[in-house]
């Protein structure tokens, strides 16, 4: 089983039902996904009437919110939603993005191929909300060993380290943990390259990280028009993948701008 655990708030639940969907209509099939909150009486009522309606049952598939004390960092919940969860592998599945129905399905793949103890992808999408930009990046300009989305995280549960107890960055921290034992213990990480369409990265204006963070993002790492053109067929059939489906989007491609 796959476990996809999610960390949430009060305010959020509109996000949070999309990302519910998105994890309803996946196509692997033995999983769960998990939502962990510390919020109070009224949020895990809701959460959990959205977890309950129809359009989130799913064949061999369940979808559980479980309360935490409130006041923990953000990698404290990560922690408490970890060791909760029932799965032998673990999905990072943030509230707020978007996940296209083949994603845990190619990810599983790949880690099976190259017989890795986790896999992340190295490209995503990146959705300005309230402008409807989108960009299509690709991590792998970073330096390895970090070349790759740090939120795309699925990994064997029983070679996770442990989150630091950080508000923001826990991420980095984490991963960091988990080279050094590639390093050290010859764990094997998988990078999965090509797929960004199958995750939505996505800015709202109450993120963990600023504007100015995201834009440095989509500045530095966007695939030149060359690259991009020949993947628009593709990106056009799996955006058209996503239900509910998504607003208009506009993707700059050089002097253009496709309209999606």
């Amino acid at each position: 089983m796959i476990s996809c655990i999610t960390i949430t708030q009060a305010g959020r639940e509109p996000m949070v039902a999309d990302a519910m969907a998105d994890f309803a209509r996946q196509t692997v099939v033995s999983r769960e996904l998990l939502i962990v909150h510390d919020g109070d009486a009224g949020l895990h009522e809701r959460l959990t009437r959205l977890a309950d309606s129809p359009a989130m049952q799913c064949e061999r598939a369940q979808i559980r919110v479980e309360r935490a004390e409130p006041g923990l960092s953000l990698g404290a919940l990560r922690n408490i939603a970890t060791d909760r969860a029932h799965g032998e592998w673990i999905c990072q599945w943030d509230d707020d993005d978007r996940y296209h129905p083949e994603r845990l399905q190619l990810q599983w793949q790949a880690a099976q191929r190259e017989r890795a103890d986790c896999c992340f992808l190295v490209d995503q999408l990146h959705w300005f909300r309230q402008t409807g930009a989108l960009y299509w990046d690709d991590w792998d300009s970073e330096p390895y060993p970090m070349n790759f989305v740090q939120g795309t995280l699925l990994c064997k549960r029983a070679r996770m380290p442990r989150y630091p107890e950080l508000r923001r960055g826990e991420d980095t921290a984490f991963t960091w943990d988990l080279l050094r034992a590639s390093h050290d213990e010859g764990f094997v990480v998988a990078r999965l390259r090509g797929v960004g369409w199958c995750y939505i990265y996505s800015y709202h204006g109450a993120n963990a990280w600023d504007a100015a963070h995201h834009e440095a993002i989509a500045a530095a790492k966007h695939l030149p028009a060359a690259r991009l053109i020949a993947q628009r067929a593709r990106l056009a059939a799996a955006l058209a993948d996503y239900a509910p489906g998504l607003p208009q989007l506009s993707v700059p491609c050089g002097a253009e701008q496709w309209r999606f």
